[in-house]
């Protein structure tokens, strides 16, 4: 049984420390970094590394909700349009179709949970 990341009771789960964040991205192979060094106009990332490991970096400069939102837009990333679409280079990307349907998710699941 595969278990959808972006199930809410799990964010949820995820967000209040009840489940243990880096277990949880470690049965997916997804490693989460926090990074200080990046302008506020980017909010996060995600890449797939040679070894097939995904890496999630989030912007340390902004607060805990954008990048909780952010966090979940990446997931859908990870989960949903990685796996289609391959390898990609996501730089002025922001409007595309699979950045605003991204941000929506995020926005749907934020608000619920």
């Amino acid at each position: 049984m595969k278990i959808d990341i972006l199930d809410e009771p799990l964010l949820r789960s995820l967000i209040d420390g009840n489940i243990s964040f880096h277990e949880v991205m470690n049965a997916y192979d997804i490693r989460t970094s926090i990074a200080f060094n990046l302008e506020c106009s980017v909010l996060g990332f995600v890449y797939l590394s040679r070894r097939k490991k995904y890496h999630l970096i989030l912007n340390g400069n902004v607060n805990y909700e954008t990048q909780c939102k952010t966090f979940v837009h990446e997931i859908k990333h990870i989960t949903q349009d990685m796996p289609q679409m391959g390898y990609m280079i996501g730089i002025n990307m922001q409007y595309t179709y699979f950045e605003n349907e991204a941000d929506i998710v995020a926005e749907r699941v934020i608000k619920y949970i």
